[in-house]
């Protein structure tokens, strides 16, 4: 497996990944095409993924990060957020985004803790977490329509 390239977003990305289909179980990140959240990819805070020129995920910071809920403040903390192109899951590449995005932003900031909020029912995702020494720090459910959702806050120490 290269290495992988971070760029920032462009709307050609945005749109690109605007398609994807996360599939049965995993349709809540399905984007669709959504204008709003395409617009939202072009803030600064998103940056594409890529090995060997191909576009295999997409992450971001900050708020954009985040789930509508009352975080605790925690200082040199940085929300993280990402996801990996579907046909790519399981496949080793999570980890190795993972990994790239983390030391993206140790290289251009103070980072003490990475924080990352998760859909509970995402299993692959907090598994992967959970390996790359994440802890569960706390739980709670948002209502999206008439569906009830659980997500888990998790915390990374950053090695100093």
């Amino acid at each position: 497996m290269e290495a992988i390239e971070i760029r920032p977003m462009t709307r050609s990305w945005a749109e690109q990944i605007g398609g994807w289909d996360f599939g049965e179980g995993y349709e809540f990140y399905n984007i669709e095409g959504d204008l709003y959240i395409i617009e939202e990819f072009l803030n600064g805070h998103y940056y594409a993924a890529f090995c060997d020129d191909e576009l295999i995920g997409f992450f971001c910071d900050g708020e954009m990060a985040t789930v509508a809920f009352d975080y605790d403040i925690i200082t040199d903390c940085l929300d993280i957020g990402l996801a990996l192109r579907p046909d790519l899951t399981s496949q080793g590449y999570g980890r190795q985004l993972m990994a790239a995005l983390m030391e993206f932003y140790r290289n251009m900031q103070q980072v003490n803790y990475f924080r990352l909020t998760v859909a509970a029912f995402n299993s692959r995702a907090v598994r992967l977490y959970e390996r790359m020494g994440f802890q569960h720090v706390q739980q709670f459910e948002v209502v999206e329509g008439n569906e009830r959702l659980s997500f888990y806050i998790m915390l990374l120490e950053v090695p100093s």
